[in-house]
């Protein structure tokens, strides 16, 4: 029926080179009279980045989050998810970079099937947006891109 969400990030400079990213969000999903699912589901999320810009054309960034789920729909042992990132980016000029990114992400818990209420699986890892078409068979899911940026 409805989503509610809440979101706070902060990112803090402490060397000319060196920033910190911090981040929590928690996300509501709230069921209606045709949803396949009973109760609120709530996924709760932090996570940190750290970027390390050794030069002006060079900047180099790892990540980890973590993502629990509240226990609901009949699941005792809610999902978790464990992500850890790496980034390189470099940038050619102002408005055009090359990049690489580097992604590995752990499932574990129990979720909703296709089915809905009753159907309980596995968790399994589908790593962001790009990927959601694709989500691992196993626990594990690693990605690995490449690409060019440029700015209009």
């Amino acid at each position: 029926q409805a989503q509610q969400r809440f979101a706070v990030a902060s990112n803090i400079k402490f060397l000319p080179n060196w920033d910190l990213g911090l981040s929590y969000s928690n996300v509501q999903y709230i069921p209606g009279v045709n949803s396949s699912f009973r109760d609120t589901a709530i996924f709760n999320t932090a996570g940190i980045v750290l970027h390390w810009r050794p030069i002006p054309t060079v900047d180099v960034a790892g990540g980890y989050s973590y993502t629990r789920a509240t226990h609901a729909n009949g699941i005792t042992a809610s999902e978790q998810y464990q992500q850890f990132n790496l980034a390189q980016f470099y940038y050619i000029s102002k408005r055009t970079e090359f990049y690489a990114l580097e992604v590995y992400q752990r499932a574990n818990g129990n979720t909703l099937g296709s089915n809905g209420a009753g159907n309980i699986i596995k968790a399994t890892p589908t790593i962001g947006d790009g990927l959601n078409g694709s989500p691992s068979s196993s626990r594990s899911q690693v990605a690995i891109g490449v690409g060019v940026a440029h700015r209009f």
